[in-house]
């Protein structure tokens, strides 16, 4: 028997967590997002807050950058906190554990932010930092194009 995917959250925190699909499902009403649809136009499923997230760790003071990393090795994305605070993980979709073919297991969203490849699919690893971490992302619109070109969404 395999053991469930989880979401680690780690870094400049007082309790790191692994979260798997059950213990997001169980998290208290006001850290959920019952309808991502409200809030990313375009996208479904449920979801969990990034700000419940950080408070269930402890982040601890100092942290000003979040690593948003997947659990493909190849890309990692690391932005100032600011910028993301009003970022969602989606974990569900018609009541069942968010597939690999729509990004899953877990899914970071950001609302509103200028640059789709904040939005991880797959995501396996949040950490807080107090600087910069690994950033993938490509740095110019014709390697963003190349990426996209193998890889669609």
């Amino acid at each position: 028997m395999t053991n469930p995917p989880q979401l680690e959250l780690g870094g400049l925190c007082a309790k790191p967590l692994a979260l798997a699909y059950a213990d997001l499902a169980r998290l208290p009403a006001d850290a959920q997002v019952p309808d991502v649809s409200k809030v990313v136009p375009g996208r479904s499923g449920r979801a969990v807050k990034l700000a419940a997230l950080r408070a269930l760790a402890g982040e601890r003071s100092g942290a000003q950058f979040l690593d948003v990393q997947s659990s493909d090795p190849a890309f990692a994305v690391s932005v100032p906190i600011a910028e993301v605070r009003d970022a969602i993980v989606v974990y569900e979709l018609d009541g069942r554990p968010l597939s690999p073919w729509k990004g899953g297991p877990f899914r970071f969203l950001v609302p509103g932010h200028a640059d789709e490849c904040v939005n991880v699919k797959q995501l396996a690893r949040l950490v807080l930092g107090a600087a910069r971490g690994r950033d993938t992302r490509p740095a110019d619109d014709a390697e963003h194009a190349k990426l996209h070109a193998k890889k669609p969404s």
